[in-house]
């Protein structure tokens, strides 16, 4: 995190002040982010809500996030253990059409993981032009969030690891994660 910048800001539950740290580009933000997915211990919830599929970025640290993920998912199956990733995957349409680069790249990830079970993937119908915020937030402690906009690749955030910030943002993960289909039921739907 080197290049990353450190900031202070109130706690949210006004007892002190929060730590963060500012990623001002792709590959900042995904480099810390894959460093802290391969320590987590229990738990990783994350959102991806952007118009273009993860294929569709060229940062060799946005790549090495996303085999990051699936990494750990795989080493918690071979472990047998309780731990898990949830993701949220939102799939761009327009007119209730899902917008067909994402969908091909939806059904090919559904492939690649649907035996594993330590990876969960729900899907939000996204009608909206725009890139949604995301977040990544691993066990009970750390929060990403991530804000794109301007250029394709363009991509920056930050981090705070509090749990009381990590909370609110946990129980605005499991509100839609509760509302929104699992990937196979959402590709069946599609499919009839």
């Amino acid at each position: 995190i080197d290049a990353a910048r450190r900031g202070r800001a109130a706690r949210p539950d006004g007892q002190g002040m929060l730590a963060a740290t500012w990623y001002r580009n792709n590959p900042e933000f995904y480099g810390a982010l894959a460093r802290e997915v391969r320590g987590a211990r229990s738990e990783i919830r994350m959102t991806y809500v952007r118009r273009y599929p993860p294929t569709h970025y060229t940062s060799a640290a946005s790549a090495d996030y996303f085999a990051a993920v699936l990494d750990w998912a795989r080493a918690a199956a071979q472990e047998e253990s309780e731990r898990g990733v949830r993701r949220i995957i939102g799939v761009p349409e327009s007119d209730g059409i899902p917008d067909p680069t994402m969908l091909a790249w939806v059904r090919e990830h559904h492939e690649e993981t649907a035996d594993l079970f330590t990876y969960q993937v729900s899907i939000l119908r996204w009608s909206s032009t725009a890139d949604g915020q995301n977040m990544a937030l691993l066990d009970d402690t750390l929060a990403f969030l991530a804000f794109s906009g301007g250029s394709r690749q363009k991509l920056n955030g930050f981090s705070v690891k509090d749990p009381t910030f990590l909370g609110y943002f946990a129980r605005y993960f499991d509100q839609l994660w509760l509302s929104l289909a699992p990937i196979d039921a959402y590709l069946d739907g599609l499919d009839r």
